[in-house]
């Protein structure tokens, strides 16, 4: 870069001189002719490319010669300046840059220790790690240098279960429970109730009320437990209605101690013999697969009507359970989740298409008849 500057700064003077010593009729006939020539190049260039150097010349040009501006075409003045203001910025920058940038690293010994203790141990975290070096080898480092130099960790840590291994490995022994809201056309508010099989995705309860109470959520949970179909935990959300105690409650059971947040999850305990799983505060994501329920019950059935009554409501849920648990394929489980009778026998090699109407056309259910 330097030497491309210096190069046309040299070029730059020797034709300085060159022009000093020619006769001021040739000077002004070769001016004449190269101005010319400059003419047509701006008439079919729109804009000249400029390298470096050629910016270095004209910044020098401007601190050494004051009419610089009178034979400048080919950019504007302003242009030139505003080289040469960041000429100036960038000479500063490197002078106060200092000698060493980024934070100093560490010896490599204690590189290969935090690499063997992080690795032999990937459930250690950072803050772990600097108090094993600090209290039995001396050495002072902050977590978040630890952090650096860490092994990555490979899935989960040893011995940690994450909440998406739990649901796949229990999902036969899971039900997920939720409310929804739908409005009526006189604007009444109508609670619908479903509870899920996480396993089959098969809509175990569908119940539609005016005024949701826990004694009510007791009785529904005792129906669908009516024919000794009992599922191992319940997840559900921080809903008002299943009997916020506020803290957890600590309550003495034989030889251990149960912690509830809810009294529905006390009751689901001692009565039924079911372990609630309340979901974390602000994390719906933490029960899909029911979330995803209530959108497709949405989209697929109440979101097409302006219901009339409660019983309008719920004739509509009974029948689209009916169609969801029947004839409707999930594609989470790759099948219908508990198939009509007729659906679970082979299909007929050939025959006509037939189209079931579901919520009077709004969806269908689709055969295939000899």
């Amino acid at each position: 870069m330097v030497v491309l500057i210096m190069r046309t700064l040299i070029l730059a003077l020797l034709a300085f001189f060159r022009a000093a010593l020619m006769p001021r009729t040739t000077l002004a006939l070769e001016n004449a002719a190269l101005r010319q020539q400059l003419t047509i190049y701006l008439r079919t260039q729109r804009r000249a490319r400029l390298r470096a150097s050629d910016r270095a010349f004209w910044v020098a040009l401007h601190r050494l010669w004051p009419d610089w501006t009178r034979p400048l075409v080919i950019v504007k003045p302003e242009t030139v300046i505003g080289w040469h203001r960041k000429g100036f910025r960038l000479f500063w920058r490197r002078r106060s840059r200092p000698a060493k940038i980024g934070r100093p690293r560490i010896p490599r010994r204690h590189i290969s220790f935090i690499k063997r203790i992080s690795g032999d141990h990937p459930e250690w975290g950072e803050d772990r790690i600097a108090e094993e070096l600090a209290a039995k080898f001396g050495i002072e480092h902050s977590p978040s240098t630890i952090r650096r130099y860490m092994v990555p960790r490979q899935g989960p840590s040893r011995g940690d279960q994450t909440w998406r291994t739990f649901v796949r490995n229990h999902a036969k022994e899971i039900w997920a429970c939720d409310f929804l809201t739908q409005y009526t056309a006189l604007f009444a508010v109508v609670y619908i109730f479903v509870v899920m099989e996480i396993g089959s995705r098969r809509i175990v309860l569908a119940s539609v009320t005016t005024n949701p109470t826990l004694s009510w959520v007791k009785q529904q949970f005792r129906q669908a437990t009516a024919w000794d179909v009992t599922p191992r935990f319940l997840v559900h959300d921080n809903d008002g209605i299943f009997g916020q105690c506020g803290k957890a409650v600590s309550v003495a059971r034989g030889d251990r101690r149960r912690s509830y947040r809810c009294h529905l999850d006390r009751w689901l305990d001692e009565v039924i013999g079911i372990e609630g799983i309340p979901i974390p505060y602000g994390a719906p994501n933490a029960s899909p697969h029911v979330e995803r329920l209530v959108r497709t019950l949405r989209e697929e059935a109440l979101d097409h009507f302006i219901f009339l009554t409660t019983d309008h409501i719920r004739r509509a849920v009974a029948e689209y359970v009916r169609y969801y648990n029947g004839a409707r394929p999930s594609q989470a489980i790759h099948g219908i989740p508990d198939p009509y009778p007729e659906l679970k026998l082979p299909p007929p090699r050939a025959g006509k298409l037939l189209a079931l109407p579901i919520l009077g056309g709004v969806q269908h259910d689709y055969r295939l008849v000899a």
